[in-house]
């Protein structure tokens, strides 16, 4: 079973605010990264808030350099899913059986699911509809317990002591932190 951690770095919170980044990771049972995605996206810089560029480290000259259009990193992210299909379903309409990625990420459920939703629109995400998500895990983890002053990625990661290395609200950086919060969460959970 291959799990897809996938994050996408944004020029804004709001749903009308272009995707800047899109990031992901497969990794296997033993929770080994056995393949990386990556794509900075071209996006209008008149609909983005300039604070969260500036969170984003958004660089003008590297998204002139290495940017690509919203639907060649669709078609990219496409093939990425297509190599990490693990999940066997039938289909409702057919009876044929077919197989999708299973993704995860932090704050996924609310935030980068309905994201990818709209980017991929009319044509079939080959993933499973329902997204793991670590922000999930980690309220679990602290129900009767005291609580963090939130529940962002990079809070839980010093939390638990999780070194990544990187910049955070780098896409790259955040799956790979949420892959390792899901990781330690998981260990923790199965020796209490």
């Amino acid at each position: 079973m291959e799990i897809v951690f996938f994050d996408f770095e944004t020029a804004g919170v709001l749903e009308t605010q272009p995707n800047i980044q899109l990031a992901a990771i497969a990794v296997d049972d033993n929770w080994c990264e056995t393949e990386t995605f990556e794509k900075k996206i071209f996006f209008d810089e008149s609909l983005a808030d300039s604070k969260a560029l500036e969170i984003n480290h958004y660089d003008r000259a590297v998204w002139a350099k290495d940017a690509v259009t919203e639907a060649m990193a669709l078609a990219h992210f496409d093939r990425f899913l297509c190599h990490h299909k693990c999940i066997e379903m039938v289909s409702k309409r057919t009876g044929n059986p077919y197989s999708v990625a299973r993704l995860a990420g932090h704050n996924a459920v609310t935030f980068d699911m309905p994201r990818l939703r709209k980017m991929y629109g009319e044509r079939f995400l080959p993933a499973h509809p329902l997204v793991l998500d670590t922000l999930q895990l980690a309220l679990w983890w602290h129900v009767g317990k005291s609580q963090p002053e939130n529940y962002q990625l990079s809070t839980l990661l010093h939390i638990f002591g999780i070194e990544i290395g990187g910049n955070a609200h780098d896409a790259l950086t955040d799956v790979r932190g949420a892959a390792s919060l899901a990781r330690y969460l998981l260990n923790a959970a199965r020796k209490d």
